[in-house]
């Protein structure tokens, strides 16, 4: 009997991480790789400098413009279509884009003039001016969205792993989002704040892991480094804790792999993390760390586990599974590819 995963995959390239006080992105020429390659960048300033993302400033009722350079990267015409998207804060902290194939959302909905479709021949590019116009009444503070390009066809599935009868395709979005980071407000009075709501245990597999809640209460994206120190038979344990960027209002879980600490036990831990212009935010408590599960872990993907109970799944959707993290495997090595990272 033959068995069909199908996936819906996004590369978004040129995320990038933003770190406090202001976003910085870590990627340079934003582009996708391969055969169909373009590119999406922000215009070069006046003074000739170029930057990675869009740093706008716009009180609130005020309205700003700036213009997105498209670019063809390929060897055949392509037709391609932009829209706008929200930035967000991942589930671990840093920066992803979303609602770029729905309606849009918050500062999403800020962007007027990307919403269009063009039609480029090879290493053709395109200027599209767009604006920015902030709604009467937006509080101060910092606010994120983007432009997204993708190819205006749709993509069809493609067999991304095999085993046996089990088939495994995915639909592979090539996809660009540059950032539209809006200060609404004058930045040197917005406030930049991190709290710790607090610190729970887990068991990945037969190792410790602690997960560190981190909120921006503030008004800036705020990220930053830290450590936390726990106590176990009389000895400290610490280990490093790096945070990407949250954005304000928002809520990331840092992981932290603590295998130094024994499973099945409750330990005093201090967590301090140093973010902003030499802020310090500090939680300090029990935290239990739970037992290894009583059920099988398969290894799923890069980075992604599947917890299995005993005998509760027949053998065909094991392997299915199985094939499937080879598939996204291959998914995974393919995005990299897409990425151009400076």
């Amino acid at each position: 009997m033959s068995r069909r995963v199908r996936w819906r995959v996004a590369a978004a390239a040129g995320l990038g991480a933003l770190v406090a006080a202001f976003p910085v992105m870590a990627a340079g020429a934003i582009g996708t790789g391969g055969a169909e390659s373009f590119g999406l960048n922000p215009a070069p300033l006046p003074d000739g400098q170029a930057e990675a993302y869009f740093n706008l400033v716009a009180g609130s009722g005020q309205s700003v413009t700036a213009t997105v350079i498209l670019s063809n990267l390929g060897h055949k015409t392509e037709k391609l279509k932009l829209s706008r998207s929200l930035g967000v804060t991942a589930a671990n902290g840093g920066i992803g884009y979303s609602g770029a194939s729905g309606p849009c959302s918050g500062p999403s909905c800020w962007l007027a003039g990307v919403g269009r479709t063009v039609t480029l021949g090879p290493g053709a590019r395109e200027r599209i001016r767009f604006t920015v116009r902030v709604p009467a009444g937006t509080p101060h503070r910092q606010y994120l969205a983007g432009i997204t390009a993708e190819l205006a066809s749709s993509p069809k599935a493609t067999v991304v792993g095999q085993h046996g009868k089990a088939t495994a395709k995915a639909i592979i979005i090539k996809q660009v989002t540059v950032g539209v980071a809006v200060t609404v407000g004058n930045q040197s009075q917005l406030r930049n704040r991190l709290d710790i709501p607090g610190v729970s245990g887990q068991a990945i597999g037969t190792m410790p892991r602690l997960n560190v809640a981190l909120r921006d209460t503030g008004q800036t994206f705020s990220g930053g480094t830290g450590q936390v120190s726990c106590t176990a038979a009389g000895r400290r344990h610490s280990f490093r804790i790096v945070t990407n960027t949250i954005l304000p209002g928002d809520q990331a879980q840092i992981a932290v792999n603590a295998l130094s600490l024994q499973e099945g036990t409750t330990v005093p831990c201090v967590v301090r993390v140093h973010y902003g212009q030499g802020q310090t935010v500090r939680w300090a408590g029990m935290v239990a760390l739970p037992k290894t599960a009583t059920a099988r872990i398969v290894h799923t993907g890069p980075g992604a586990y599947s917890v299995i109970p005993h005998n509760g799944i027949p053998g065909w959707a094991i392997a299915l599974m199985v094939v499937s993290g080879v598939a996204i495997a291959g998914v995974a090595v393919l995005l990299i590819r897409m990425y151009r990272v400076g």
